[in-house]
């Protein structure tokens, strides 16, 4: 197994990332990809700053791949794109 480039890594995970234009099937992939680069970067023992901006990076990926769709029984716009959300 080859070593880790940490930074290479991340520079093209925030990359693609930067690039998602509310592409949520986009964003679901690279988000697992995060998730998967975050557990292997924990386990490896990288350096703080790296696990830190892994997590930042999935928390705003996570962001970005909600579905948009009204779950509130209540709201006029269950079961469609809400635009209370």
């Amino acid at each position: 197994m080859e070593p880790v480039n940490w930074k290479e890594l991340l520079q093209e995970l925030e990359a693609e990332a930067a690039a998602l234009r509310k592409e949520s099937t986009r964003a679901r992939d690279l988000r697992r990809r995060a998730e998967q680069s975050l557990q292997l970067a924990e386990s490896a023992s990288a350096e703080a700053e790296i696990i830190n901006r892994l997590d930042f990076l999935l928390m705003g990926l996570t962001e970005a791949a909600k579905e948009n769709v009204c779950t509130n029984t209540k709201c006029p716009h269950y079961s469609k794109r809400c635009k209370m959300r």
